[in-house]
Order: structure tokens, then sequence, then C-alpha cells
């Protein structure tokens, strides 16, 4: 017999792996830079070239990209700064990888920092930390008819699942011009930059998705008017775009993650031949895992009282959508310079990138625990070291609310930075508070037997004649309408024809009268 089957596309991981490195390398000051006499801030992103499947290992080649703001030795004290690049590869055991597999893969860095060796030579230290899980989509069945519905009685139960609809990564530009407000300097030559992204949203449209956010731009320079003297300039950009995404539907649910993937800023002259302008790009990077809810009446159950149906079953597993949510956690918190010499004057600049240390399972939830690393950049009152760079972690918990949530539940987050604001408390005191946004979709997996085959063979003849023609039933504590029918080769519909029942449902010790309608089918 022959069964209609509804196919589900299902994201399934088969394996997963966490590798922490240490990256440690001497950076070389360029000839036509001037001697570094103090370090004031560094920075750091992972730029991922390469990532492939060799023989149940994946290969991962890629690159820290750093600059470091410093000062010059000797009177001048000019600030500068330098770029370079530590490449680096490493081999990540996942037993069950192949070709085709989707690779996911995601970093963190725990801490940039920099040293000096000398005037000339810079220390370069941090530790980075790949998570790979390794994917692959499969078509899971769902057996919901039968092509001879005449004689055959039918089953079924209800099953919700959540079907992959859309799996891709995208890309998205960012292009705007800055020009300085009327109270600044003209830029001479550009010192430090930090573009960062904050208060992003992702909605899901009609054949697209929808981004919102805020990209704030910082930019340090150095003025024409007094050589060597350091200015600086801080907005926040709005931005609002458009990705394409074929077979996106609204009221689909999804895992979204976005990260600034590239910026930069090009200066350029205005109408009168001033270096005020600075023209912006930025390429946002997105990963778009969509999912679409079906309710489906799937097979459970199926007999002829005409012929023998036997049942092949196999364990199957179908994912369901248990949680689609967005919450925000609020923190505050308070940084001291710890050197009571070093007065803070003012702040020029914060930023902010939230860390997640554990995730785990709880009966109320899933529990987030981690850290903002914060980083500000500030005036001091020592003209011999005019800026410099307090450092800091916050520490944050949040709890998403999840009742059902279990071990075998597949859950994904996405977690950024909403809003970050960093005020004087006193000259040796920062007060934190931060807005950390939380999104997560949490899959609950329901593990059932499917029919995955019914084979038909004609009736035991005397197995039927040994059956009564008709009886008076006691229902026992177990019983359904639907195992006595098929027990004595009828249909629920005769019984409770016979009976006068309004409905299915049977109480212990109830008689009910049976009789055997095999010619009637």
């Amino acid at each position: 017999m022959e069964l209609v089957r509804r196919n589900i596309h299902m994201n399934r991981q088969k394996g997963k792996a966490v590798s922490q490195m240490t990256l440690d390398d001497d950076y070389n000051i360029p000839d036509n830079m001037p001697d570094a006499g103090m370090i004031i801030q560094e920075k750091g992103s992972i730029e991922i070239g390469e990532a492939r499947v060799e023989a149940g290992r994946v290969k991962v080649k890629g690159a820290l990209n750093f600059s470091v703001l410093y000062m010059e030795e000797g009177p001048e004290s000019g600030l500068h700064s330098v770029q370079g690049q530590i490449p680096f590869e490493e081999m990540m055991n996942v037993e069950d990888a192949k070709d085709g597999d989707s690779l996911q893969l995601k970093w963190m860095l725990e801490d940039v920092s920099s040293s000096l060796i000398n005037s000339r030579k810079l220390s370069i230290k941090t530790i980075v930390t790949l998570e790979l899980s390794v994917e692959e989509i499969f078509d899971a069945e769902v057996p919901v008819e039968t092509e001879d519905s005449d004689t055959v009685q039918v089953k079924t139960c209800h099953v919700s699942t959540a079907g992959l609809a859309v799996r891709k990564k995208d890309t998205c530009r960012i292009k705007d011009e800055i020009i300085l407000p009327a109270n600044k300097p003209n830029i001479h030559k550009l010192l430090w930059q930090d573009i960062s992204m904050q208060g992003t949203e992702l909605r899901i449209g009609e054949g697209e998705i929808l981004v919102k956010g805020e990209l704030v731009v910082f930019v340090l320079y150095e003025g024409e008017e007094e050589s060597g003297k350091a200015y600086w300039m801080e907005q926040v950009i709005p931005f609002s775009s458009h990705v394409d995404v074929s077979g996106c539907q609204e009221g689909m649910l999804g895992n979204l993650g976005i990260a600034l993937a590239h910026s930069d800023l090009e200066l350029k002259p205005d109408y009168d031949g001033e270096l005020r302008v600075l023209n912006l790009d930025a390429v946002l990077e997105l990963d778009i895992q969509l999912y679409e809810e079906e309710h489906l009446s799937m097979i459970c159950d199926l007999y002829s009282p005409v012929r023998e149906l036997r049942l092949v079953t196999a364990p199957a597993v179908y994912e369901s959508i248990l949680v689609s949510n967005a919450s925000k956690c609020r923190v505050a918190d308070r940084m001291k310079t710890g050197s009571p010499e070093v007065q803070i004057l003012q702040i020029c600049h914060s930023r902010g990138d939230v860390k997640v240390d554990e995730c785990s399972v709880t009966p109320e939830g899933l529990l987030v625990e981690g850290v903002i690393s914060i980083q500000v950049l500030y005036v001091t009152s020592d003209d011999n070291h005019p800026f410099l760079c307090l450092k800091g972690v916050v520490p944050f918990e949040h709890l998403i609310e999840a009742a059902g949530i279990g071990k075998d539940s597949v859950y994904y987050l996405q977690t950024s930075l909403e809003q970050l604001g960093v005020t004087m408390v006193n000259s040796g005191e920062l007060e934190v508070k931060a807005v950390v946004q939380v999104n997560a979709l949490v899959l609950n997996r329901v593990r059932m037997e499917r029919i995955s085959e019914v084979e038909e063979h004609p009736l035991d003849m005397d197995v039927v004649k040994g059956l009564p023609g008709f009886l008076i039933y006691t229902v026992q504590p177990a019983d359904t309408l639907w195992d006595i029918a098929k027990a004595y080769h009828t249909t629920v519909d005769w019984i409770c024809q016979l009976n006068e029942l309004s409905g299915e449902q049977v109480r212990q010790g109830q008689k009910i009268l049976v009789v055997k309608q095999m010619e009637n089918l």
C-alpha cells in the first residue's frame, strides 16, 4: 500500500567543536612612523579566510587584524596608529563532517593586548576561541494520507513541525557621508577610527529581511590649525535597508545573525576644498535561518477489516518551535582608573562587546551568563599622557523563559549591544549603563515511531472465523473504540452507529454492542 508523505526540510547538527588558541607575535613599526613611547589603545577582529572539511576534520584559515594607537617618544608626544595582521591555521576535529556539509563558525576574542618591546617593536597577544558547528540539511517524511481510503481505517495524531524554509548568508552595504561639525577644525590626518554597531533589528517581511540599526563612528584626528594637537568626533549614523530573500514570508520564525564584517572611512574635501568630509562604507554580514511551522495530521496507525496490513515503522525525530523570544537585559556597574594620580577630564569614546560565557538549561528556561567588555578612551589631566584607555568587564546574567525546554532541545542565541552609556562619577570613577539585546529560538525535539511502509496480506480466515459475529463487550481501563474496532474487524463509525454514541469517548465498565461487519465494507 502506498502512503502519501509530506517532506519536511530539517537542519541537523552532526557535530561541533570548540578550539582555543593563543596568538602571540611581534610587530615592527614601519620606518616612516615615529618611535613609540606609550601604547594608548588597541583593538582587533578575526577574519576567516577559509573553512573546509578534510577527512573528518575541518581546516580553518584566518587572521587577526589589529590596530594600535600609541604616543610617540620624545617631547612632541604626538599620537599615531599602526595596523597589522597575524595569520593562523587551526584543525578542528569533527568525525562525521564531510564535503557538502554546512559549516557554521563563530569566533570570540578574549582580549587583545599590546606592549612595548622597544620603541620600534610591539608585542601583540590575544586568545581566540573558535566555535564550529557542522550541519546537514535533510528531508524528514511524515505520512499524512493513504491512496486506498475506501477500506482502510486511519488513525492520525497531531504533529507540529518546524521546517527549514531558508538557509543562506548574505551581505548588506551601508554608505553615508559624515560632515565635521562647524566648531571642529579641518582634518589634517586621521589618527584613529572606531566603528561599532548597536541597536540592530532584523524583521522578516515578504521576500525580504528588513535591517535597521545604528553605526557609532568615532574619529580621532590631527587638526590643521595646530600641528600635533588631537581632536575627536563621534556621530551615530542610523541605517535602514533590506535584503532580498527568496522564500521568505511574514510569520516565519528565524535565527537571524548580523555582524559588522568590514568598515572604512575615506577622507574627502568639501565643496570649498577643505578636508571636512568622511565617506563611510560598511558591510554587514547576515546569517539567515528561517523556519516555517506546520501543523500536520500524521498517520500513527491503520488497519483494514478485509485484509491484513503489517506496519513497518522506523524511529523519527521532528523539531517543533518552543520559543521565539526577543528580550533585553539591563546592567549597570562602575569602573575606576585604579590610580589616584590619573584624573579623568573628559570622556572621548566608549565601546562595548558582548561575550557569552555559558548557556545552561534550567527548569525555568535558558540561563545566559556573560560579560560586556568595555573600553573607554578619555582625556587626562596629565600633559605628558593626554589620552588613556580604561578597560573593564561588566558581568550580566539573563533568563530566557522557556517552559518545557529540556536537554534534547536545540537553541540558537544571538546577543548584541543595544545601548551603552558611560558617564563620569568623579575624576577617578565612571558609571557604565548598558542594554544587551538577547534573541533566542528554542526548538523541541520530538522522538516517535513513524510508519515507513505498509505490507498487504490476505486475511487469515481461520482467525476471522474464530471471532464472534457479535458480542456485548465490557470496556477495559485502557480501551479505546479504535482498539476494539481493530480487534473485532469492524469500524469505529459502525460501533458508534449501533450503540447511538455521540462521540468516541468510552468509560471503564461500559457495555457496548460489537458486530463483525466485514461483508458490509
